[in-house]
Parts: C-alpha cells; sequence; structure tokens
C-alpha cells in the first residue's frame, strides 16, 4: 500500500498565530524594518529592494537582497517576500534554493503572510532556507496568556502592553534534525534574526 503523500498539507506549525492582517504597503515596510534592524549586530549593512542579481543561470529580480559582515565573514541573503491567500508550496523554496546556489549567497530568506505546505516546510529545513511567517504582536500576548482575554484591537496592544504592531515567527530545524523550532523575531531584540541569518549549517 503506497503511502499517503502529506507534502501539500499545511505544515501545522506555521498555523499557531493567524495570519497579519497588513495592506501591501504594510508588509513591505515591515519586511524591510524587520531586515534592517540588524544594523547595530553587523557590519556594513545593506537591504536593497528589488535588485537584479547576476548569476551564471541568468539574472534574477529578488523582492530584497541583504549584504553584510560578520565574524570577518561576508554575507549575501536573498529574500523572497509572498503577500499570498493561499498557502507556500514546495515549488517556492526549491526556486529559491536554485538562486542561491547559482548566485553563491550564503542564504536563503522566504518572508510570508500565509502558512506553508508541509512540503515547503520540509524542503527549507532540510537545504538552509529560512522561512518566516508575519502575525500580529496582539495574538503573540493572546497566546501565551492562561487566561482567555477579550480581543485586543492592534492599538490597544501597543497603548497596554508595548506589543509591536507586527511579528514575525522563523522555523527552523531542532538541533537533533527531527522537528521545529520556532522563534520568535521582534524587530527590538535583532539578535535571534542574525543566528537565523547566519545558520549556514544545514545547505545541501
Amino acid at each position: 500500500m503506497p503511502l499517503k503523500d502529506h507534502s501539500h498539507e499545511v505544515a501545522f506549525e506555521t498555523t499557531r498565530y493567524p495570519p497579519a492582517d497588513m495592506s501591501p504597503a504594510d508588509f513591505e515596510r515591515f519586511v524591510v524594518e524587520t531586515l534592517r534592524s540588524i544594523n547595530q549586530d553587523v557590519d556594513d549593512l545593506k537591504v536593497t529592494l528589488h535588485e537584479l542579481v547576476k548569476t551564471s543561470d541568468g539574472t534574477y529580480d529578488m523582492d530584497a537582497t541583504m549584504r553584510f559582515r560578520l565574524g570577518g565573514m561576508d554575507f549575501l541573503v536573498l529574500v523572497e517576500a509572498k503577500k499570498h491567500t493561499h498557502l507556500i508550496k514546495r515549488e517556492i523554496p526549491q526556486i529559491l534554493h536554485q538562486k542561491v546556489q547559482s548566485s553563491g549567497a550564503q542564504k536563503g530568506l522566504i518572508v510570508s503572510t500565509t502558512p506553508f505546505q508541509r512540503g515547503a516546510l520540509d524542503f527549507a529545513k532540510t537545504h538552509g532556507i529560512a522561512l518566516v511567517t508575519v502575525t500580529e504582536g496582539r495574538f503573540i500576548f493572546e497566546t501565551r496568556s492562561a487566561m482567555p482575554r477579550p480581543l485586543m484591537t492592534s492599538q490597544e496592544a501597543i497603548e497596554r502592553y508595548d506589543l509591536p504592531t507586527f511579528i514575525a515567527q522563523a522555523y527552523r530545524p531542532t538541533p537533533e534534525g527531527k522537528g521545529t523550532r520556532v522563534t520568535l523575531l521582534d524587530q527590538r531584540d535583532p539578535e535571534h534574526l542574525v543566528e537565523v541569518l547566519t545558520d549556514v549549517s544545514t545547505r545541501i
């Protein structure tokens, strides 16, 4: 009896928080501000939107690129920003992985407003592609709370609890490689994002 293919199903790890309700302009602004938030933790950071990256396979129009130095090493990160209404399929990290290889980049990063399919998450973890989803800060507070609370507006979350309007979660393999680590990425505490972007141990 053939095994059931689960690759097209939603990866439940990426559905813990509801997708962010944000405009395309808000999404682009959030992505740029998040990428630039590591400025104090790295050297010579340069974030470029819609850069044409020339490679041996042709020229790629990337949503964004990051260049920086850390520990004496130069890093190039290729960024895809996906504001979709459907699940992110396996083909998206596959194509980005090809671009990373042909460009000589150290990392690929996909930022999405929607969850990922199981096949996309598994491929990304195997090949070192960083996956990030975006939600609203108020949902983080409500999920962590032990007692049910009335749904806050974004403005109430800011005024009462100093929560960010939007916040991101990154998905990476656990140290033993069998599970998924979920890491909150707050622009006010960018060291976790630096860790995600400089983890190149699983590139295959």
